[in-house]
């Protein structure tokens, strides 16, 4: 039998932060002085039966405006932080609960196994990474102000806990044993975390899947065995690394604004569920700070917004925020590997975890893991191995170990680094965060101002390899068939490098945030008057009339084709006509920009719809060879008769933009930015024209069928085995759903170079989630299901913004609302705004606040 531990007890080894020993210290003097004064005496002061009450620690009003957007005042930091954790918590309790228990290492104590026993291992990751004790360590270098907001936080959330009945909570987490109160270092812990989703926090399911051979070759316990935790597959691996994180990012100055101030559009694409929702709030200390905008979830600050000065937006960097290593073993030593002309032995710890069996009973789970010098070793599954792979090559074996080191494992100035951002007044305040705090974890940054100014940088943290070991990997990484291993890495996002080889360690330089890493004064940055964007693609076009060059490829390579969706993204910010979006004096004014986001325009359509429409017009029948290596006759008449009448945008009442996108579903990838053989364009990808290029159709052969209408029949007959017709419209196949109601959405795929991007994913490491509907898809290039295409990733918080003489202008929609509670009246309000393409007018000073007439104010005290 288990040994049977009752379900209450502590962690065994668990974490107790400095404030809780401080608790517990002055919980037993205070019950030393009650045992020294019991007993009769007369001299004693009679006891007051109606004490003046003790004033609150912490107090803030939070009036919720339309679409339930909380705007939080207080008298300081501390007060704030009250606010917004309080604020947070009616919106997304369960979220931040459960992401707590992750950090801490204590899922499989309160869930179970898990599928997989993935539970047991996501708990010994994080013990191993050792985000905890990193927190504690890291709170007191924190400033005071963010030491007050983690705190303040902190006690709101626990406010909220202690005045919601655990039956009143949403359904994912109602009487949950794990809703529990929780820390400022707990807070902190999740904080850190966050930094970690571009490298170790996406790979943490292989961190225990990393064991030696010998010692996976030792018997071992039946009952520990049950529990050993399973390697990710391939697929969990790629769809939390790839999943279609992205975003547009513009900063527009004033030499193209009508009033000559700046202009900022953000359009973050992120999951719209789990952790990684944006959630929104302004946030205001009288005469301090007053800023607007949206934060990840449980982070005490805005990370996309504006103030009264600055305004600014991100999107994710192409860059590198970690390097996996593989380590040459010494022969009859799994445990010791070469480093140059030495040996050097392996580090472990043993974590002993908790674990709830499905009978109800606690029971403890033992496992050593192993570290390199650069960190954790780690090891992937042979799923993630091509064919004529040896078994294990990806994971511990007799010759080779996997260890990865992380860029964001030690970066503790991640909340100094907004903080200062949210209280900046001038460009100069801006960049000085950037160079003194360098926490930006991994997003490029593009901020304007009331000035006119745009400023662009990519200041995440970025390994600092030699020129010659970062060249050498540049290769590697775009040389196909050169290192079949490293190649499998890149293909996962991530660069891989000899560990034995001393010359790929990080190098120290002066003035980066951490040792290793690239210092703030050499990342790519660029200051213009006209703009400057991003769209997830490297520096290297910031602004197409002054490329950023010579910069390492660990920041993204320069040079190569660019994205459909960034060459869309240049197209509508240099493109200057009567129908271009600044029109014909090429000067952005409020309503272009908004008009700009949801134009839905796709590059792909500008540049191959009229070809392919004068190819296939008066065309019957096509024969398309299936996989299976059948001849299909697939009549491509109607399609071909929608897409001419499409008028090119992916809007939900268009058809058309269906049967395109299965069209240019039958391309891969690389066949969409890469002329030649097979591909969409013949003219090449140019260097010098890197945004017109590539285009134009291959030529249709003399005899023969023609490859471009081989594709059109591919996707009628991919659409038609989905049990879908090629006659529906965007809306009717493109949707979300709330509450069991579908809501047709507008927008395009990014591949199909439209801004505006929605998409499927599963980024997310919540243990739920509102279960969007997706069967088996029939292309894996679009994730068509006989549903259509469910949504639930992509265009996000979506602001536009411009300041004018009177103060910021801006109007927002966040996609998927402010609440993830399905009973709130502001879970779906503003998925149906972005349904329809409309806005809603921010509202960010007190007399635009005061208009509002649902308006509701809350005094919240407590700590």
């Amino acid at each position: 039998m288990p040994e049977h531990i009752p379900e209450n007890s502590p962690p065994r080894g668990g974490f107790r932060s400095v404030r809780t020993r401080r608790l517990s210290l002055s919980l037993l003097a205070s019950l030393a002085l009650v045992a020294t004064s019991t007993g009769c005496d007369d001299d004693k002061e009679p006891v007051d039966p109606n004490p003046t009450p003790t004033a609150p620690k912490y107090t803030a009003k939070i009036k919720r405006t339309s679409y339930g957007i909380p705007h939080i005042t207080a008298e300081n930091y501390g007060s704030l932080g009250f606010g917004q954790g309080y604020a947070f918590a009616q919106d997304h309790v369960c979220t931040l609960a459960d992401q707590i228990i992750k950090v801490r290492g204590e899922r499989a104590r309160f869930l179970g196994q898990g599928p997989g026993n993935q539970y047991v291992g996501s708990d010994l990751a994080y013990l191993a990474m050792d985000v905890m004790g990193r927190a504690e360590a890291a709170f007191p270098t924190l400033s005071q102000e963010v030491q007050d907001m983690l705190t303040g936080y902190a006690a709101g959330y626990n406010k909220y806990i202690a005045d919601t009945a655990p039956e009143a909570l949403p359904a994912e987490c109602a009487k949950a044993a794990w809703v529990r109160p929780i820390t400022p270092v707990d807070l902190l812990a999740y904080n850190t975390d966050l930094t970690l989703i571009a490298g170790i926090n996406a790979l943490a399911l292989t961190i225990p899947s990393a064991t030696p051979p010998t010692v996976s070759a030792q018997s071992v316990d039946p009952k520990q065995a049950a529990l050993k935790p399973q390697p990710p597959s391939l697929e969990q691996l790629r769809k939390l690394k790839e999943a279609d994180f992205g975003s547009n990012g513009w900063a527009i100055g004033g030499e193209r604004t009508d009033n000559g101030k700046g202009m900022v559009m953000a359009n973050p694409h992120f999951p719209w569920e789990g952790e990684l929702r944006l959630w929104e709030s302004q946030l205001t200390v009288p005469g301090q700070m007053n800023v607007y905008g949206v934060g990840l979830m449980g982070v005490p600050a805005v990370l996309i917004g504006f103030n009264e000065n600055v305004g600014w937006t991100h999107t994710f960097s192409a860059g590198q925020r970690a390097t996996i290593y593989q380590l040459q073993l010494v022969p009859g030593k799994p445990t010791v590997y070469k480093y140059g002309t030495e040996e050097r032995t392996m580090t472990s710890k043993t974590f002993t975890i908790l674990v709830k069996l499905s009978e109800g009973s606690l029971t403890n789970y033992t496992q050593t893991v192993y570290f390199s010098h650069y960190g954790p070793m780690i090891a992937f599954p042979d799923s993630a191995l091509p064919a004529g792979f040896p078994k294990g090559a990806l994971g511990w074996n007799a010759q080779t170990a996997l260890t990865l080191r992380d860029a964001n494992i030690d970066n503790t100035k991640f909340l100094d680094q907004f903080h200062g951002m949210n209280k900046a007044k001038s460009l100069a305040e801006f960049k000085d965060v950037y160079s003194t705090q360098q926490g930006l974890p991994w997003v490029n940054t593009m901020f304007a101002d009331k000035e006119g100014n745009a400023w662009y940088t990519d200041a995440t943290p970025t390994p600092n390899l030699t020129k010659d070991a970062a060249a050498k990997w540049a290769t590697e990484a775009n040389t196909p068939g050169l290192n079949a291993t490293y190649a499998i890495f890149q293909a996962l996002g991530f660069v891989a490098l000899n560990g034995s080889d001393p010359a790929n360690e990080w190098q120290v330089e002066p003035g980066s945030r951490s040792p290793g890493l690239v210092p703030f004064a050499k990342v790519p940055q660029l200051e213009r008057k006209d703009f400057v964007f991003n769209a997830n693609d490297s520096h290297w076009l910031a602004n197409p009339q002054a490329p950023l060059t010579g910069f390492s490829p660990l920041h993204g390579f320069e040079g190569v084709p660019q994205s459909p969706r960034t060459r869309m993204n240049a197209k509508v910010l240099t493109e200057v006509s009567a129908t271009g979006a600044s029109g014909s004096d090429g000067k952005f004014t409020f309503d272009e920009l908004k008009t700009a986001v949801f134009s839905n325009r796709s590059s792909m359509e500008e540049l191959a719809r009229a070809s392919l429409v004068e190819r296939c017009t008066g065309k019957t029948t096509v024969t398309y060879k299936d996989t299976t290596g059948k001849d299909n006759v697939v009549d491509i008449s109607q399609a071909c008769a929608l897409l001419a009448g499409w008028n090119g945008r992916y809007d939900v009442d268009q058809k058309g933009a269906f049967i395109f996108r299965e069209f240019l579903g039958a391309y891969s990838g690389a066949q969409l930015v890469n002329a030649g053989p097979g591909a969409l364009f013949s003219v090449p990808f140019s260097p010098a024209d890197p945004i017109a290029t590539p285009h134009t159709l291959p030529a249709a052969p003399a005899t023969g069928e023609d490859p471009v209408l081989v594709k059109l029949a591919q996707a009628v007959f991919t659409i038609n085995r989905s049990g879908n017709t090629v006659d529906k419209t965007l809306g009717q196949v493109q949707f979300t759903t709330r509450t069991g109601t579908p809501i047709p959405l507008q927008g395009g795929m990014h591949r199909e170079g439209v801004t505006n991007v929605v998409s499927f994913g599963v980024a997310r490491t919540t243990v739920f989630d509102f279960a969007q509907p997706h069967s088996a898809t029939y292309n894996a290039n679009t994730l068509l299901a006989k549903e259509g295409y469910p949504i639930n990733n992509g265009s996000s918080f979506v602001m536009a913004l411009q300041f004018t003489d009177a103060g910021p202008n801006a109007n927002a929609v966040l996609t998927y609302s402010q609440s993830g509670d399905p009973k709130s009246p502001n879970y779906a309000d503003q998925t149906q705004l972005f349904s329809t393409k409309q806005w809603r007018p921010i509202l960010f000073t007190d007399a635009q606040i005061a208009s509002d007439t649902s308006a509701v104010e809350t005094t919240v005290s407590g700590g």
